[in-house]
């Protein structure tokens, strides 16, 4: 029978029916028991897509409560304790369950087919609290060894919702029967599975099921029997088991940044502004839906900002919303910025404020609005996006930039307050593709239907295989296939749906507004999405290796002529009568789901597309199949023209690039006549493939495309990454970095020069989790953009070890760092070596840009802005000067030069007494004529209030941003030049830093980054590195003894639980290090404390301070690394944050140190032992890395070689989770050996 209108009215509204607690009875109090303390056994629901809130719940938990009343509410005082602990608390979950498919490993032809049911694990002993149907499949027919693959999911439960406690979901279990199909007889009941709940609800969705033949009871009391059970095929399916929470939403510190290039810019520059803010309430009530606000949307106003020229506000209210991670992830909210003119003693009264938070009254107008999607928000706390206003005009339709935190504060569904008294993880499983039934109808998808690969490379040297997957990107959003283990020819048959939001609730799907705006706001808002990137990678816990990929275009889908027959499951098949079909069988019923209805769309075949761009050699060329279309497509008319086509951008960034480089040989010929021997006098154009950086000074400014192999620019590569607050501190930033492991290809060190494909985005850098430094630079730039600083990336040389020589002489190399410039302080940032070097007075932030020609004086502030003295016209006429100067070699030496010039060689005759005053003469004056060069080191960058002690960098050529690149025109030196990278000479001389794309250009070149928005993974889980960290360290364990046994020698540990104990907190220490900055204020008290402390000092009259000081200067080596002091400690407005952590971490660090010396006189050790040992930092897990590492360590290499019998051996492990899956790994090798007299005496 249908539910009655009443029931039927509360399922229409998922938050008046979302709430079963609300039908329950009360208790003695009036007070309404909620269903998580009252309910003895779950219900499950069988309402469909939308079974949340279904009629069906209320009339059982109706008819449950008056059936039992008494003993439901009977025993409170019993159900308030049994609540007190978590697991024991209800939750309500949702599944989805579906067959990808199954394979035959019998020997034999089966006709089966499936039966999957919930139940209780031991029925017996436990009663079933999940009430659903079991579900059948139809028949099917396998031969021996045959793989059934589904074309589209075959789906069994869908997002069917029950209530469980986290203990009970121990108990019960997804049973997955297999049935022999037989004409004459009964079904033979032929192999049986079972799968733990809470097992599916922390592991990956797709699972594999070894089906075990079900024996008979006379089998099973034969114990020989019961022991060998055979498989009899392999079930692949998805699970999606997921619990249903309330997500508290808190929207805080949000700020808007007009965009200058706008037409309306002086015009609301000066206007007030607030924000409208729509969040959903749960997956069925999107914030565009039928009307802006949507069908049950939350929608708050908050204040005007205040009239001082900000436009912040500090907080934007709560919102709630209902579902699963899952929906959560898929839904999106929307920002509206109003602007207007109100009268301020309205404006600022908190009563109007509260009466508007809702219903907005003052005048006002929406000046645009931004779309956010919540993919990220349970990782991320930092939103960032552009408001768009409804206009055709192009140049209006950039407002600005909004960017905000939304924090979010998960509880199980029907609880009032987060449960602060549970410590344990909640079940989550692995992020994967969304699937169909996830999908909203009223949304229209970009749909990607990957069939297969072929002819992958092999990443897996020793299995000879990959274990691929698929990684796919568009509009920000990502999404990630199924682990195909062990093949080079994986079968996907994978479909990915990502929908296309609008931000303007007029251009809804099919509206008027769509097909008017159809040239303007439409192609406008589909252009900012970018391309669909598709990449394989194989897979690995702590790193990837890429395997390849490709991208689509929208302007290939949507130029595509003719159209073919779709749904969102993919292609249509034609059903044929079959003529020998059994009667027996019973015919699939056809479906009517609203994902099954087939609509005409234009298609892009994408069959044997080559994947490009893996560094790992292949033979043959990899392919892969697939097919694109948007569903329900566009109209007609809607056709691309591709801006960026890439044979054209080809062409124009190479006739740029050669215009780049014949300026760049003309300033190097230049160079080369006052300084010929010195690094800016190398030729900067190579001749032939065998030069190196030894021979070369190159001004690279662009790059090959990482998927399709284009050249692109430099600034593409880089994207603003936004991370949380607590992480963009300097010193932690540059600690992360540094923990991504380095990897470097042969041919870069070979030669010493960055490769033109040598470039990677950060997106990539932060999927693959390793790369070269010009890598770990390029995201290291990128997360400083996304902090608001002006950051740049730097190319340029150093001096390193060559690795093919054999007396590893010092040679020069290709080098990159990242420059930050914050008023006046140009700081260098290394993450190779975790280095800040500041270089105070480097540029001058108040000197405004000069043109030539323009007669305005900017006045000076800085010393380093000094008037030069004017250069004569014939100074430069350097050929004209000295072509009849005789400067002999020896006279050479005493010329100013910088860096590592090398010696002319010395002759020891020639000199005539009567030359000498001449030559003299002769060679001052070409010194000062050389000092005046512009080329020639800046001398009041060697005064003592800007010299620096040391850096590291040789040369320096450009430097890049996301804006434009810059070639250095100064001496070749970094820290004797300005830079004022902005800056003209007055009289049109030389400037000092000549740009890429000059003024002007930006629209005859105009270029998209590789990536515009880059999301950042959480930290790994704690139960994944705890796995690693003890696979780490058995692993090192059984190579000891592996190493040890080959040369007959015993090897024992000793691992007690005292002594572990002692090694943790000392490599906390360690870690802790790592993330404190030497040019702390904290670090200069340490340095000037341990100067004044007495060095006859005995430690008994040492204090616990005193020990801290001397620990940290002669232990860690603690030393001034800026003699000049840190920009970030000279100002205290700008990084107070800043110097509050670093205080912060050197008071941890002191706690750590004096925890760790209690125990110093009683070490855990064995009686008679002596301990010493070492800890090593790594930047990677992969045990095979660390094993080769630590063979190179003499330390660790005389431990292993010790003969003594009676030694042990201690190794300790300590893993630290960093963002975007990043690991910190330390490792102790520590060893206990019989303690001698001599040591006994000491």
């Amino acid at each position: 029978m249908p539910p009655k209108k009443e029931e039927a009215k509360d399922g229409k509204d998922g938050e008046k029916a979302g709430a079963p607690d609300a039908v329950l009875p009360t208790d003695g109090d009036g007070q309404v028991v909620p269903a998580e303390e009252g309910a003895p056994e779950a219900v499950a629901e069988e309402g469909g897509d939308d079974a949340e809130g279904k009629g069906t719940l209320k009339g059982k938990a109706t008819k449950r409560a008056s059936f039992n009343l008494k003993g439901l509410f009977g025993a409170k005082s019993e159900a308030q304790e049994e609540i007190r602990n978590p697991d024991d608390r209800t939750r309500w979950w949702e599944l989805l369950l579906s067959i990808r498919g199954f394979e035959n490993v019998t020997t034999d032809t089966l006709k089966l087919f499936w039966t999957v049911s919930l139940s209780s694990e031991n029925p017996k002993k436990h009663k079933s609290r999940v009430r659903l149907q079991t579900k059948f499949t139809p028949i099917f027919t396998l031969a021996k060894g045959q793989v059934f693959t589904a074309d589209n999911p075959i789906i069994l439960y869908n997002r069917k919702t029950f209530n469980l406690s986290y203990k009970e979901l121990e108990k019960h279990v997804v049973k997955v029967d297999m049935w022999q199909v037989s004409c004459w007889t009964f079904n033979e009941y032929y192999g049986v599975r079972k799968a733990k709940l809470s097992q599916i609800a922390n592991r990956d969705p797709n699972m594999e099921m070894r089906i075990l033949k079900k024996l008979s009871k006379a089998d099973m009391a034969d114990k020989k029997k019961s022991k060998s059970l055979q498989d009899v095929a392999l079930f692949r399916c998805r699970a999606n088991l997921e619990e249903i929470f309330d997500f508290d939403l808190y929207c805080d510190n949000w700020t808007l940044e007009l965009n200058k290039k706008n037409k309306e810019y002086d015009q609301v520059k000066n206007e007030r502004k607030r924000l409208t803010l729509t969040f959903p309430r749960d997956s069925r009530t999107p914030p565009g839906a039928k009307r802006f606000l949507g069908k049950g949307a939350a929608s708050q106003t908050v204040e005007w900002n205040k009239d001082d020229g900000r436009f912040f506000w500090a907080s934007c209210g709560k919102y709630v919303f209902r579902g699963t991670r899952t929906h959560l992830q898929n839904s999106y909210f929307i920002v509206s910025v109003l602007t207007g003119k109100p009268m301020s003693f309205i404006a600022d009264n908190p009563t109007v404020q509260t009466l508007e938070r809702y219903a907005p009254a003052q005048p006002h107008r929406v000046l645009g609005r931004c779309l956010m999607n919540l993919t990220s928000v349970l990782d991320m706390s930092v939103f960032q996006g552009k408001v768009k206003r409804f206009t055709p005009d192009a140049a209006r339709y950039i407002v600005g930039d909004l960017n905000g935190n939304v924090k979010a504060i998960l509880r199980s569904k029907g609880m009032k307050e987060p449960e602060f008294d549970f410590r344990g993880e909640r079940p989550e499983q692995l992020k994967t593709a969304t699937t169909v039934s996830h999908l909203n109808p009223s949304e229209r998808y970009l749909v990607l239907r990957v069939k297969k690969c072929e002819s992958l490379p092999v990443a897996d040297v020793d299995t000879g295989s990959s274990d691929p997957y698929l990684r796919v990107t568009w509009d920000n959003m990502v999404m990630l296939s199924p682990i195909i283990m062990q093949s080079l020819r994986p079968v996907f048959n994978q479909s990915f749906y990502f929908p296309v939001r609008q931000v303007f609730a007029e251009m809804r799907m099919g509206s008027k507004a769509e097909r008017k705006y159809q040239e303007t706001i439409l192609r406008y808002e589909l252009v900012s999405k970018g391309t669909l990137k598709i990449e394989v990678w194989d897979d690995d816990v702590t790193s990837a290796d890429y395997l390849g990929g490709t991208q689509v275009t929208l302007g290939d889908i949507l130029n595509v002529r003719g159209q073919d027959k779709r749904n969102l499951l993919g292609g249509i098949k034609e059903e044929k009568p079959d003529e020998d079909e059994d009667e027996l069988q019973p015919k699939q019923k056809k479906t009517s789901q609203w994902y099954e209805k087939e609509r005409m769309v234009r298609v892009f075949d994408g069959t044997r597309t080559a994947l490009a761009a893996s560094s790992i050699a292949n033979k043959d060329t990899a392919l892969i199949h697939f097919e694109s279309y948007f569903f329900p497509d566009w109209a007609e008319t809607l056709r691309f023209e591709d801006s960026t086509v890439a044979e054209s951008a080809e062409s124009v960034w190479a006739n740029k690039e050669k215009k780049w480089n014949l300026a760049n040989e003309t300033k190097a010929a230049e160079y080369a006549v006052p300084f010929p021997d010195s690094i800016g006098g190398k030729k900067c154009k190579e001749e032939h493939g065998g030069q190196t950086a030894d021979q070369l000074r190159r001004f690279p400014c662009i790059g090959l495309h990482p998927l399709i192999r284009v050249e692109t620019p430099l600034m593409a590569y880089l994207s603003a990454i936004i991370i949380p607050e607590e992480w963009s501190f300097p010193a932690k930033l540059l600690e992360w970095v540094h923990c991504l492991t380095f990897e470097i290809s042969m041919r870069q060190v070979r030669t010493g020069l960055i490769p033109s494909d040598g470039w990677k985005d950060p997106e990539f850098v932060l999927a693959r989790r390793k790369g070269a430094a010009q890598d770990h630079a390029i995201l290291l730039c990128s997360l400083l953009l996304g902090c608001k600083q002006d950051a740049y990336v730097v190319k340029g040389t150093i001096f390193s070890k060559e690795v093919f020589s054999i007396d590893k002489r010092d040679t020069l190399i290709e080098h990159s760092w990242v420059m930050t410039r914050h008023k006046g302080w140009v700081t260098f940032w290394e993450p190779c070596s975790r280095q800040m070097y500041h270089l105070p007075n480097r540029y001058n932030p108040k000197k405004t840009k000069k043109r030539r020609g323009a007669k305005e004086e900017v006045k000076e502030e800085l010393p380093i802005e000094e008037e030069e003295p004017e250069e004569d016209d014939n100074g430069m006429q350097w050929e004209g000067e000295v072509a009849d100067a005789c400067v002999r070699l020896e006279d050479m030496e005493t010329l100013p030069t910088i860096g590592r010039m090398p010696k002319p060689k010395m002759r020891v005759a020639g000199k005539k007494k009567g030359e000498d005053k001449g030559r003299e003469k002769l060679k001052e004056e070409l010194i000062a004529q050389r000092e005046s060069l512009f080329i020639a080191p800046n001398r009041n960058m060697l005064q003592q209030n800007n010299l620096v002690t040391w850096l590291p960098y040789d040369s320096i050529e450009v430097v890049f941003n996301q804006a434009n690149c810059w070639a250095n025109r100064q001496n070749h030196h970094p820290a004797c030049i300005l830079f004022d990278l902005d800056v003209d000479d007055d009289d049109g001389g030389p400037r000092q830093w000549e740009p890429f794309l000059k003024e002007g250009e930006e629209a005859e070149f105009p270029f998209q980054p590789i990536c515009p928005s880059v999301s950042v993974q959480p930290e790994l889980k704690s139960n994944v590195v705890d796995t690693l960290q003890e696979d780490l360290r058995t692993e090192m364990m059984q190579n000891l003894q592996l190493y040890r046994g080959k040369k007959g020698m015993d090897t024992m540990f000793d691992h007690n639980e005292e002594l572990m104990a002692q090694l943790k907190i000392f490599l906390d220490m360690q870690e802790v290090w790592r993330q404190l900055d030497p040019d702390s204020h904290d670090a200069t008290r340490i340095l000037d404390g341990y100067e004044e402390t007495p060095k006859d000092l005995l430690p008994a009259a040492m204090s616990e301070q005193q020990h801290f000081w001397k620990y940290m200067i002669e232990t860690m080596k603690l030393a001034r690394w800026n003699t000049l002091g840190s920009p970030y400690f000279q100002d205290a407005s700008s990084s107070k944050d800043y110097q509050k952590d670093q205080a912060r971490l050197w008071a941890l660090m002191q706690k750590l140190f004096s925890e760790f010396r209690k125990k110093e006189d009683s070490f855990p050790i064995k009686r008679g032992k002596k301990f010493h040992g070492f800890p090593v930092h790594f930047c990677t897990s992969d045990q095979e890395s660390i094993r080769r590492y630590l063979m190179q360590i003499p330390a660790y290499k005389a431990m292993m070689d010790m003969t003594e019998e009676d030694i042990y051996y201690t190794i300790e492990c300590n893993m630290i989770g960093r963002l975007g899956g990043i690991l910190s790994v330390w490792l102790y090798v520590g060893i206990q050996e019989p303690l001698r007299e001599a040591d006994a005496e000491a």
